[in-house]
């Protein structure tokens, strides 16, 4: 399997950026409201726009939508009163929502379908687990696998909730890893590898034989996920990506 580059972006300007320098999924989040911020319905339409726009006669990489916390939607709105409607995902072909807090909550998963079905235009569901679930206050990795399984989504997303030194690789073993990704082969689940991802990351996580890998601090002009995104450093990380499956494969 040929791993992908996703790339986080928060404007127009970085989503033209990223796709400059390679990145084969868009990503559209606000990494100033958490890891997996929600942008504003604005943002992810002039996202969609100005891609389509950039590209010209290109199809555009495909879009993927961060959408906050579960807990962050009330279960009783209407969708039509909400400030980030289904219409709003209009063109994604990804979305996904964290379960930070969710831990205790004995409906999650069912309260994951039902904003998977809010969001019903959307064709590639991401169930998103965090490696350091005890920090989250959220379901263990290995749940949201099941849940990702019975629920029916496309892609199962491992990342970090708290952003901070810590990487993917600090909380989550390599030998759980690999249960995890031999779960999602059987189950057809395409498996996505995030949470500060660093370039001599690359070899190690791609043991697990990942669809995706997610980044946005690494390719930040600062390295800071809070900066700019540099159509340099998202060619850099693209290119060591593609070295390195050539070498795990050849």
């Amino acid at each position: 399997m040929t791993g992908r580059l996703l790339v986080s972006v928060r404007s127009p300007e970085e989503a033209v950026v990223a796709a400059a320098g390679g990145a084969d999924i868009i990503d559209v989040k606000e990494p100033h409201h958490g890891s997996l911020g929600r942008p504003s319905a604005r943002t992810a339409g002039d996202i969609r726009i100005r891609l389509t726009e950039h590209c010209g006669a290109q199809v555009p990489p495909p879009l993927s939508c961060a959408l906050g916390e579960l807990l962050e939607w009330p279960q009783d709105l209407p969708p039509d009163t909400s400030d980030f409607p289904e219409t709003a995902l209009a063109g994604y072909q990804f979305a996904k929502t964290g379960l930070a807090g969710c831990r205790d909550l004995q409906d999650w998963s069912q309260r994951l379908q039902r904003l998977r079905l809010r969001f019903s235009s959307v064709a590639g569901w991401v169930a998103a687990a965090y490696a350091d679930a005890a920090r989250a206050e959220a379901p263990e990795v290995e749940q949201v696998a099941a849940a990702a399984t019975a629920g029916g989504c496309r892609v199962l997303l491992v990342d970090t909730w708290k952003k901070d030194n810590s990487t993917l690789l600090d909380w989550l073993s390599a030998e759980r890893l690999q249960r995890v990704s031999e779960h999602c082969e059987r189950a057809g689940v395409l498996l996505a590898l995030a949470g500060r991802v660093q370039l001599s990351q690359v070899e190690p996580l791609l043991q697990a034989r990942p669809a995706i890998i997610a980044v946005r601090g690494a390719v930040c002009e600062s390295g800071d996920r809070a900066g700019q995104i540099s159509a340099a450093r998202v060619a850099e990380f693209r290119a060591a990506l593609q070295s390195a499956q050539h070498s795990k494969g050849s």
